[in-house]
């Protein structure tokens, strides 16, 4: 069995994802969201939240309005060039209906573009995998950044 036949034959174990479990996952990441970022619907300027020891972590306001709103989570790392932003991951809240809709990440639409299979992925799974990694990254940010107060930076 040649490596692309062990991917396929993988890729072929996962069954799609269908319109409720990527909804679910949105409703999920409201919730993990507004235990990180309380309240949300209320911010109307960008945060930082800072702990000794890790990386401050930015929400930057992107768009406003009273239904839905798109904000940018991110660290600001170090690098050779300056500051970069990662995992620089944008997302768009819906207020009304109590759901977090993942956009890019690192602005990208895709995290694996060089996947072998992926013309056969569907919208529903690519939903799927930029929003499990916005859930992580949320449980991530949420245990590392445990009890500390967000502060409003321009």
């Amino acid at each position: 069995m040649t490596e692309l036949d062990l991917i396929r034959s993988l890729y072929n174990q996962q069954l799609p994802k269908t319109y409720n479990e990527v909804s679910d996952l949105f409703e999920s990441n409201y919730i993990k969201l507004s235990k990180l970022i309380p309240p949300l619907e209320l911010l109307q300027e960008n945060h930082v939240l800072r702990q000794n020891g890790e990386n401050n972590l930015y929400l930057f306001v992107e768009s406003k309005s009273p239904y839905t709103s798109i904000y940018t989570l991110t660290h600001k790392l170090k690098s050779g060039n300056g500051l970069v932003c990662r995992p620089d991951l944008k997302f768009k809240v819906f207020f009304d209906a109590r759901l977090v809709e993942a956009i890019s990440i690192c602005n990208e639409h895709v995290m694996n573009k060089n996947h072998p299979f992926l013309s056969q992925c569907s919208d529903m799974d690519i939903q799927w995998e930029l929003n499990v990694f916005l859930q992580r990254w949320l449980e991530y940010c949420s245990s590392k950044y445990e009890r500390q107060n967000w502060e409003t930076f321009c």
